[in-house]
């Protein structure tokens, strides 16, 4: 099971990379806004997929065999440490990835959504511009911490992590220039991607 696991997240994360590419090529021939709409609902459903794909395969190995390869064995912290940490990130998850959603659905719009009406820029998004990516992120490596799984661990941070960044720079963020225009670009350049400045600009 734990090999059927690894491969199902291999291709997770090379779907990531595969989708953007192509998407990304699309969107570069700049067809107008009716063509990019069309194009959303094949590239975010392949999306969605490999991203809350990966992140199912990793609870499940985590409870499974949270061990699969022998180069890379238990993470070498007591097991006190191990929940503290994973605690404490587990906690900054919900506080930074619950309020992005909230967000969304206070506007009718769903996190998976194909495409938005309305870009939200209030909340936490005032902040940084990704807070369920970063609140994914924080989640799957607390699970890994919480499992002692170096394996885990390392898959989140060298495989699913840089895809999904890959994917977000590369094709979301142009998808929502085309949409959004100068709009979205000057909320682009006023707020950070993923973490928040530790203090603001001045007006």
């Amino acid at each position: 099971m734990a090999i059927k696991l690894i491969l199902f997240q291999l291709y997770c994360v090379l779907s990531l990379y595969l989708v953007t590419i192509v998407g990304r090529r699309i969107l570069n021939k700049g067809k107008g806004f009716n063509y990019t709409r069309r194009l959303a609902r094949f590239i975010h459903p392949i999306y969605a997929f490999g991203l809350v794909g990966f992140g199912f395969s990793i609870v499940i190995m985590a409870h499974k065999s949270p061990y699969p390869l022998p180069f890379l064995p238990e993470l070498n912290i007591s097991r006190l440490l191990s929940l503290t940490i994973s605690r404490l990130l587990f906690l900054l998850a919900a506080v930074v990835g619950l309020p992005g959603i909230a967000g969304l659905a206070n506007r009718r719009v769903g996190p998976l959504r194909l495409m938005t009406e309305n870009f939200v820029k209030r909340g936490i998004r005032r902040y940084l511009r990704n807070p369920m990516s970063l609140g994914g992120y924080l989640f799957l490596i607390a699970y890994s911490i919480r499992f002692s799984s170096t394996y885990l661990l390392f898959a989140t941070l060298i495989g699913l992590i840089p895809a999904h960044i890959f994917y977000l720079k590369i094709y979301e963020e142009k998808e929502l220039e085309l949409k959004f225009g100068e709009d979205y670009l000057k909320y682009k350049k006023e707020v950070p991607f993923l973490l928040p400045r530790m203090k603001r600009r001045k007006p």
